[in-house]
């Protein structure tokens, strides 16, 4: 396959590193389409096309093809195809920076993607990048403007952070009724207080969790056994471990471990 392509990932201005993780540049010139497969991670995504824009289909839902979209937590996988000519800023930002930036409920947001006309000024956010001579001015541009949203958002509530806190420390392990009382709320009221706040419960935050440690722990150079990764990675066992892979990414544990192995997620032709 004939690939011309340029990947740049910047760290954002320092201020900003609790609520973005990063930010990536991507160009793209390839002979022929490609279909890529992204399955949940713990990270809410901003993309701006400066090409062609990415078709976009959730699990069970409908195909869009935004110029640029923001994309709540998803707990499916999801298929990206392109022509194969593709040019992109993307910003990933944390659980609690989404909130804080694009100033929603993020249960407007939560297994959505949101094309970027429907986020009132970020529409603007387009134009501005486009107009940028190199990534550095792009990323810039994106220190400036979040800066500035984010001293003007809303921070999560004092128990939801210490939440999301407590489900990192353990990798998504633990039950949701020692989450509850850490926070001093009930069940319910804490489901419904991270969905409105991180647009996604607790329960799914912790799949997630513990499907990301799951695929670490995989792609590790000499590898645990399939039980033993299940067991590291607080499943009830591996058959657990094989259902929650394949409902999260569409593929059993072994399918997408070579997926992740191949060329950025690119999916071989059938």
């Amino acid at each position: 396959m004939q690939v011309d392509w340029e990947l740049v990932r910047a760290a954002p201005r320092p201020d900003l590193a609790g609520a973005v993780l990063g930010y990536t540049g991507y160009r793209e010139h390839r002979a022929q389409p490609i279909l890529r497969r992204e399955v949940p991670v713990l990270l809410v995504p901003l993309i701006v096309n400066f090409a062609a824009p990415f078709t976009l289909a959730v699990a069970g839902g409908e195909s869009t093809a935004p110029q640029g979209f923001a994309a709540g937590i998803i707990d499916r996988p999801v298929l990206v195809s392109s022509t194969g000519l593709a040019a992109c800023v993307q910003i990933d930002f944390t659980p609690a920076g989404a909130y804080r930036f694009f100033q929603l409920d993020q249960r407007d947001m939560a297994g959505r993607i949101v094309d970027l006309d429907d986020l009132g000024p970020l529409r603007r956010l387009g134009p501005r990048l486009r107009a940028c001579r190199c990534w550095n001015d792009c990323f810039a541009v994106l220190d400036q403007v979040i800066g500035d949203r984010l001293a003007r958002g809303r921070g999560l509530s004092p128990e939801v952070a210490a939440g999301l806190a407590w489900l990192g420390a353990r990798r998504g392990r633990g039950r949701m009724r020692a989450l509850a009382t850490e926070t001093g709320w009930s069940e319910r009221h804490l489901t419904r207080r991270f969905t409105a706040e991180t647009g996604a419960g607790p329960k799914t935050i912790a799949r997630i969790l513990r499907f990301e440690h799951a695929r670490e722990l995989a792609a590790r150079p000499r590898p645990a056994s399939w039980a033993e990764i299940a067991q590291a990675a607080g499943y009830a066992d591996q058959a657990h471990m094989t259902r929650e892979f394949t409902a999260l990414a569409g593929l059993p544990p072994g399918a997408l471990t070579r997926n992740d192995a191949g060329e950025h997620g690119i999916l071989e032709p059938a």
